[in-house]
């Protein structure tokens, strides 16, 4: 059964509507016009800019099929169904308690975007709020803001600044190498 899920954390949340299924390992996400966002904010976008984040969202859902990518299970008209790994790894950050589930996670990261890169994509929204794993493994979502290399360049740079940067410092020179 799916319920509704409003995250803890401020500055979250921008367009989509997420509920979660924790008892059959799934997440929904919806994408309308005016719904109530996980920052418990209702979003202004119409309806045009709303389908425009949703088609993004699947194209990159799909070019970017992998293990860094939650599997998708359904595809509604305004929906998507994801495998549910648990919670991002913004719940672990006061005390970096994700390095004790993904270990590795400096080569992990850089190893993701080595892929993003080879697929011509900047994610733009590196939050930790957007990570998870799954069994260790780095686990990356929400790519309605992603955009095909070059551009985006600004808003790739400030994700590596102010939230890649947060699982460890030496992340963004690591990612700034690897811009061209």
């Amino acid at each position: 059964m799916f319920e509704k899920y409003s995250s803890p954390h401020h500055g979250v949340g921008t367009i989509v509507d997420v509920s979660i299924d924790v008892s059959n390992g799934l997440i929904k996400r919806t994408f309308q016009p005016g719904s109530l966002t996980v920052g418990n904010k209702v979003h202004e976008y119409n309806h045009d800019q709303v389908k425009g984040f949703f088609d993004n969202e699947l194209k990159w859902l799909e070019t970017l099929k992998s293990k860094w990518i939650p599997e998708t299970v359904e595809v509604g008209d305004n929906f998507i169904v994801q495998k549910y790994y648990g919670p991002c790894l913004l719940d672990f950050k006061p005390n970096k308690e994700f390095l004790k589930y993904v270990p590795d996670i400096v080569e992990q990261v850089i190893e993701m975007y080595k892929f993003f890169k080879s697929h011509n994509v900047f994610k733009r929204n590196g939050s930790l709020s957007n990570l998870t794993h799954n069994n260790g493994q780095l686990i990356a979502f929400d790519f309605k803001w992603a955009k095909v290399r070059p551009d985006g360049l600004d808003m790739e740079i400030k994700s590596y600044k102010e939230w890649l940067n947060k699982i460890d410092p030496s992340l963004t020179g690591k990612l700034m190498q690897m811009i061209d």
